[in-house]
């Protein structure tokens, strides 16, 4: 295993390790068929609130600010989260609503702020510090990560903003030699 490969690992391990939420396969998968119905529907949102929805999507833009390159908040990361959490993952819901709750609670205390979204950035930052071992943060940590670089009809990654951020291409069959193993491979060990 390379280094790299190593480094990637620890990242997805580090950024799941305390999670309220692991995502599988058909999770992913109707969260996607959920995407699909909201966006031909038309409605914004199926599981949170609109007040909800603005918290969250304000707590997904500080894990992954905006600034030379789009974060969270361009790739829509708050309609994937509303869509893992109103399917296969509702479980997560209740403790999520919580832990928002929770946070807004400390916004009033410690700035005196009604929302957490309508404080500046360096506050904003320093209360999610203060729970950032927390399974409410490790899990919105987990779903923003998902659905910037998850496909765009799971919800989130907004015409493939999280994939151009990372270099990947989108495409639907690639052709050979992949790499250096599959070029021998393909050669006959040549």
């Amino acid at each position: 295993m390379s280094s790299h490969e190593s480094s990637r690992r620890a990242f997805l391990k580090t950024a799941t390790q305390h999670s309220l939420i692991l995502l599988s396969l058909p999770a992913m998968l109707s969260a996607r068929e959920q995407a699909s119905a909201v966006q031909a529907s038309g409605h914004a949102f199926t599981t949170l609130t609109d007040g909800e929805a603005a918290e969250l999507a304000a707590i997904a833009a500080r894990i992954i600010p905006t600034d030379d390159t789009p974060g969270a908040t361009e790739a829509g990361v708050i309609y994937f989260i509303d869509q893992v959490l109103g399917t296969s993952r509702a479980e997560v819901l209740a403790p999520i609503r919580e832990g928002l709750a929770t946070l807004q609670a400390s916004a009033r205390s410690t700035y005196g702020a009604s929302t957490f979204r309508g404080l500046e950035p360096a506050k904003q930052d320093a209360l999610l510090q203060a729970i950032e071992t927390t399974p409410f943060f490790e899990t919105m940590r987990y779903l923003t990560i998902a659905g910037m670089f998850s496909r765009p009809e799971y919800g989130g990654n907004r015409d493939g903003v999280g994939w151009r951020l990372i270099g990947f291409e989108d495409r639907h069959m690639w052709q050979p030699p992949f790499g250096f193993y599959d070029a021998t491979q393909i050669s006959g060990g040549r």
